[in-house]
């Protein structure tokens, strides 16, 4: 995971939130949502912070493509209650198809302390005494991002999003701690 570290110190210029289609999912806590970061070093590519799908379980950092289609903010609500609330109904237009769906948050109050700032750690999730991590946690001098997987894929928090607490989920397992990544 030494792709944890290329974060430090990188200053955040526009940010991203990522979300599968939550066709017919009952709980908010049950939608697949990533975070994406352009950095002002690298403005030509977007850095996801996520779960690797093959396992469920391994946090993942992966860089993609910037998003040709962007949905707005105000729209997040709607849309995702939509497909929550879509299961079993024939309402689809162009305007919904399977595919990753990207909400830019730049501009967006919930996430001032984190637009315009810079990465100062990045911390693995985990439980004591088992050595794979199970979650990201980016921090910055006001903020946070916390990454952590869910049954259908990931799920992201701050301090003032989606503040479900999913990482305490875990705790089922034995006690949690935050661990640097070495180099």
């Amino acid at each position: 995971m030494n792709a944890l570290q290329t974060l430090l110190n990188q200053t955040v210029n526009r940010l991203f939130i990522l979300v599968w289609p939550p066709y017919g999912e009952d709980q908010f806590l049950d939608v697949d949502i990533s975070i994406g970061f352009i950095f002002a070093e690298r403005p030509d590519r977007l850095c996801v912070v996520s779960t690797d799908m093959s396992d469920m379980w391994t946090p993942l950092i992966r860089y993609e493509a910037i998003p040709n289609k962007i949905h707005a903010w105000s729209s997040f609500d709607s849309r995702i209650k939509h497909w929550m609330n879509s299961l079993g109904h024939a309402d689809f237009d162009d305007e919904y198809y399977f595919d990753t769906e990207y909400y830019e948050v730049t501009n967006v109050d919930l996430f001032e302390n984190i637009v315009s700032q810079v990465i100062q750690s990045v911390e693995f999730v985990a439980i004591k005494n088992i050595a794979e991590p199970f979650g990201v946690k980016v921090n910055f001098e006001n903020n946070f991002i916390l990454s952590t997987p869910i049954a259908d894929g990931n799920t992201i928090e701050t301090s003032r999003f989606n503040t479900l607490n999913n990482h305490l989920v875990f705790e089922y397992f034995g006690t949690i701690e935050y661990r640097i990544p070495e180099h």
